[in-house]
């Protein structure tokens, strides 16, 4: 077979085209950062790519949700230990009109059950606080947790968030378990409270000490209230570490799937051009010359 010069050009560009096209392609990777930019190029590592970003995708969505999921139990925190405060305060001045209240005056009576209701309206306040629109003590109720005559107006329904794979946590602690509910018990700390307003004003010794030991059982019920939110509140910081960790990992194995090696690639599109140049100037020498070169 004889090898003409078309033949010889021809094979020559089609070489030095493959390597300019293996050029770009390094260079197209170095630019992007990534080893490939189209799933034709590796289907295998495309798709296990995509299967990652699909689980980074489901990790921000769990991140959302426990970032929610703190903000609610957080409030309810701040709520109860507020409420917790005010209640010592009650305590104590159950206490002292106790152990002397026959003794008061009307005047210092009505001091102490002016104070007892200004205590009431303050954890009134505690009982209706709200979260992003919505009651935190209300359940899954719209509207406000407790009326002006102190009434449970919520439900026991449990708010619920999606914290981790297949588990879902209850983020509150509905008012009924926290601040008690009329006809169960002595009812409401609200009621409680009330009436033990009522009882010092009067100077009811006997019912005032009943009263006083209706308090004694509501600020236990807040007390583990609270400790149950300060779990919860543990419990999402953990989940919150663990979810970071995990999508952490995550990125780390999509970038050994997807980013190239900057240093390997610089190498090698160096190594590239100085393969290009070379068969440029091969075939600038091999190739026979033409008329023009005759008449320089």
């Amino acid at each position: 077979m004889r090898v003409t010069s078309s033949m010889m050009a021809r094979t020559n560009l089609r070489n030095m085209s493959q390597g300019l096209a293996r050029l770009q392609e390094t260079q197209g990777q170095i630019t992007s950062g990534k080893d490939f930019t189209k799933p034709s190029e590796d289907p295998g590592r495309a798709t296990s790519a995509m299967s990652t970003r699909k689980d980074l995708r489901r990790i921000d969505q769990r991140m959302r949700s426990i970032e929610d999921a703190q903000g609610w139990v957080g409030a309810a925190d701040t709520q109860l230990t507020s409420a917790l405060d005010r209640m010592l305060r009650a305590k104590e001045i159950a206490v002292n009109a106790g152990n002397g209240i026959a003794a008061l005056t009307p005047g210092a009576r009505s001091s102490l059950a002016k104070e007892l209701r200004a205590v009431r309206s303050d954890l009134l306040n505690v009982a209706n606080a709200t979260y992003a629109g919505r009651s935190l003590f209300a359940g899954t109720a719209a509207g406000v947790a407790y009326d002006g005559t102190g009434a449970f107006m919520g439900n026991d329904e449990a708010v619920i968030r999606d914290v981790a794979p297949s588990n879902a946590m209850t983020i509150n602690v509905t008012g009924s378990h926290v601040f008690g509910k009329s006809g169960v018990g002595a009812g409401t700390l609200f009621e409680v409270l009330e009436r033990m307003a009522v009882a010092v004003e009067a100077g009811d010794r006997v019912n005032a000490a009943t009263e006083q030991g209706n308090l004694d059982v509501a600020f236990e019920r807040l007390r583990v209230s609270s400790a149950e939110i300060g779990t919860k509140w543990a419990t999402l910081e953990q989940l919150s570490v663990r979810t970071q960790d995990d999508k952490v990992a995550l990125k780390e194995q999509l970038s050994q799937m997807e980013d190239v090696d900057m240093v390997e690639s610089l190498i090698k599109v160096k190594s590239q051009e100085s393969s290009y140049q070379a068969a440029l100037q091969t075939t600038a020498k091999v190739l026979p010359m033409s008329l023009l070169d005759f008449l320089r």
